[in-house]
Parts: structure tokens; sequence; C-alpha cells
């Protein structure tokens, strides 16, 4: 028996042998192709000897150090590395150990901020259904994902929540347009019944996770919502905890739409797995104001810029710049793309296809016209994870509740950036295996 306190008592879960490349393998012999970059966070991919090399010669310098009393070489040269590809703007980075915490720190940064300048009321955070920003309180607070907070419902601190730019599901939209206009019509009004002098930021996944797995804003959706912020003082934050350091092919993400935020949060690719790894990276407009008033931000984890994780991710840096990492994911996701594009037409039951990159979400309808989910005692989600598993190839089950609470099945396809067109191929064979004996089945289609 494990003396472990398991995620999921009711999963049985494989001992993990080794790891390399977009492969793993258990101890009894069976590989899996790792198609969802283990949560996102695999960019580099697995069994990078050369980064424990390192350490090992440079880890007996130190191991860790309290970094409200030092500073080390590793999170100097991190934050200038990560600096140099960041949006124009951006000057200073804030080092924690994951999302989760550094969603934490720029809710609190925030608001910190404007109480320095004097605008105490600005307390109220604004976000998005069918997000997700994390797992503490508060991050889980910021999250639209309701199958997720409704066990601590009582604990939610009173995060007011917009539409997401789901066009797929916008009963206003209708599938017609991108849903920007009604999307930004909506945070204004929200804003303004709000009272704007009450609000301190703006948290956004710049494109949607798991909770509705894909979601892609308009091309115009970001640079009006960056006018909204500025027009009524709002802070604007993009978690890029999984989209950004290079997943879209572009280092963040946010680049896409032209505009620079006031905070960007970030992880799982920045350490790839291989040390705990997240960060802030603060705008000129905030750092200056700290640096120049030479004040202290209330604020600091036990583990912030722990000196070995830092280590690590400029290892992961060099790594990305020397084999191009930061772009690949963009020319290796079109053929993804490309190669789930033919799926869909080959599959009814795939009703939206989107994302950007290597990171793909599918949402399955059992009726495309209608756009119809499934009813949810079909376990559509459940059964394709499982059914690709025994193919050797592992996704994400998307979380339930996408279409606004009346089910939704989808996954996530994030492979590591360094996949081949042949390891695609593999991928999109099991799926069209998977999808084939699925379609064979009577559809049951979700109550209204």
């Amino acid at each position: 028996m494990s003396g472990v306190f398991s995620r999921d008592f009711a999963a049985e879960m494989p001992l993990v042998d080794h790891a390399e490349g977009v492969w793993i393998q258990t101890v009894d012999g069976q590989r899996y192709l790792d198609g969802m970059g283990s949560a996102g966070v695999i960019g580099i991919g697995h069994g990078r000897t050369e980064i424990y090399e390192a350490l090992a010669g440079q880890g007996t310098k130190v191991s860790y150090v309290y970094t409200a009393s030092f500073t080390h070489p590793w999170q100097e040269e991190l934050s200038k590395s990560m600096l140099s590809v960041a949006p124009e703007g951006m000057s200073a980075v804030y080092f924690v150990s994951g999302g989760s915490e550094a969603n934490e720190t720029a809710l609190k940064l925030a608001r910190q901020y404007h109480v320095e300048r004097g605008e105490p009321t600005r307390h109220k955070m604004l976000a998005r259904w069918q997000s997700y920003h994390g797992v503490t309180i508060a991050t889980l607070s910021l999250s639209g994902r309701t199958s997720w907070r409704a066990p601590y419902d009582p604990y939610m601190l009173p995060v007011v929540h917009v539409s997401p730019p789901y066009n797929y599901r916008c009963t206003i939209c209708g599938g017609e347009g991108d849903c920007t206009d009604h999307c930004i019509e909506e945070l204004e009004r929200t804003i303004l019944l709000e009272g704007p002098e009450t609000i301190s930021c703006f948290f956004a996944e710049t494109i949607i996770g798991t909770t509705a797995s894909g979601v892609t804003p308009g091309p115009d959706y970001y640079r009006r919502v960056r006018e909204l912020c500025d027009r009524y003082g709002i802070l604007f934050i993009c978690d890029e905890v999984l989209m950004g350091y290079g997943r879209v092919g572009r280092p963040f993400a946010i680049e896409d739409w032209g505009i620079t935020p006031d905070m960007i949060t970030c992880g799982k690719a920045i350490g790839s797995g291989y040390a705990p790894l997240g960060a802030v990276i603060v705008s000129e407009k905030i750092a200056g104001f700290f640096r120049e008033g030479r004040r202290r931000f209330v604020h600091g984890f036990t583990y912030s810029g722990h000196a070995m994780s830092c280590f690590v991710g400029q290892k992961v840096f060099e790594i990305m710049k020397r084999e191009d990492l930061f772009r690949r994911p963009g020319r290796i996701g079109a053929y993804l793309h490309e190669r789930l594009g033919a799926l869909q037409q080959r599959h009814e039951m795939i009703g939206d296809l989107r994302g950007r990159g290597l990171y793909a979400g599918l949402e399955f309808v059992a009726d495309r016209q209608s756009r119809a989910p499934f009813a949810p005692e079909q376990q559509i989600t459940t059964r394709l994870v499982s059914m690709m598993r025994e193919r050797g190839v592992i996704v994400g089950g998307g979380v339930p509740g996408a279409n606004y609470g009346k089910g939704g099945d989808h996954i996530q396809i994030s492979p590591p950036f360094i996949i081949t067109e042949a390891e695609i191929d593999t991928l999109t064979g099991a799926l069209d295996e998977v999808l084939t004996v699925l379609g064979q089945e009577p559809r049951m289609l979700a109550a209204e």
C-alpha cells in the first residue's frame, strides 16, 4: 500500500521508470506519448540530463538563500534572460514556485500599487468565467472553473466575473463574428456598475486553458481590453502560466494582439518540469513606481527566487534559445492543427477545433448542427482519455462544464515543444481510432 495521499484515490497511478523526449515509460514497460506535456509543463522535453550535470557543477555554491536578505546570481541572470524575450515595457521579474503563487503575487501587487498611490478603494478583482488561475483560495476565487470552486464555495472571495470570448457557445453572437463587441460591452458595463474607482485589476488567460480548452479571442479583443483598463485606471494582468514561454510560437501569447499588459504571470514551461518555478513579469509603470519610491512589497514566499530553481530556469532558457524553441511550436503546431483539422472533417463529433501553436483544444458535440453537447452520462471525455491511454497516448481531459455549466466535452493537446511530425502522426492516428469507435455509438444529447 502506498503512503502517498493520492490526488485521486479512484485512479490507479502507474509507477514511472523514466522519461525521455516526448515519451514516458513505466516500470512495467508501458510507453506513453506525452501529448499533454504533463499538464503543459514540459517544453524542452523529458530527460535533459545536461541540466542536472550543470547543476552538479554549480550547486555547491549555494543551495538556498532567503531572498528577503540576499539576492543571488541565478535570479539576477534569469530575470535578464526573461526580460530579453518579454514584451517591450516589462522591466522586472518576481520569482515564485509555480503558477498559483504567481497569480497570488500579481493580485497582491496590484492591490498594494493602488493603495500606495492613494486609491485604497480599488479592491475588487475582475476575471472571466471558464477560466483557471490556480488552487489557492484567492486564485481559485479568480477562476471561473465552477466544478473546482464548488467544494470551497463558502471560502470564495467576492471576485466579479464576466463572460469569456467563447464564440462557439455564445448565445448572443451565435457563432457570428468573434464575440469581441459583446464581451467588451459587458466588461465596460460591469466596470461602470461596480464603480471604476473600486476595481483593482482584470485577470485573463490570454488563451483559455482546460476549463474551455483553447478558446482564443478575436484579433481586436485585447486592444480593447487594454483601452478600457487604461480609461478606468484598472491594471490588466495576463495569465500566461500555460500559454506563455513559447507554447504558441512566440515567447508570450499576448504578443499576437500587439499590446503590453501591466503584468504577465508565468510558470510551467519556464522550468519545464525540471524545478518548481513561476514568475510575475512586471511593467515599468509598476516596477518603476516601487523602485523610485524605495517601497517595500508586503509579500513573499519562503522559496521566492529559490536559487537552484532559478539556475535550472536559466539552463532551460539557454536550451530554448539555442534550439529555437520559443518559435518552433508555431511551425510544428501548424502541422498539428492541420492533422486535427483533417480529423474534424472525418468525425462529426468534433464540433470545434481551436488554439494556437502546440496547444489545441477539441470540443465534442452530439449534434454538430445544433452544437448540442453529449449527455454527461456518456462520459465522452473520460472514456476518450482512457481509450487514448490504452493506445499509449496521453491527452488532457477538459474540465466538465465548458458549456456554461450545462455539460460539454473537450480535450487539451499540449505536447512538448520538441515533438516531431512523426510523433504527431502517432498521436492523431490514435485519436482517429478512438473517435471512430466512439462515433459508432448512439448519441445522447444533454438535457437543456
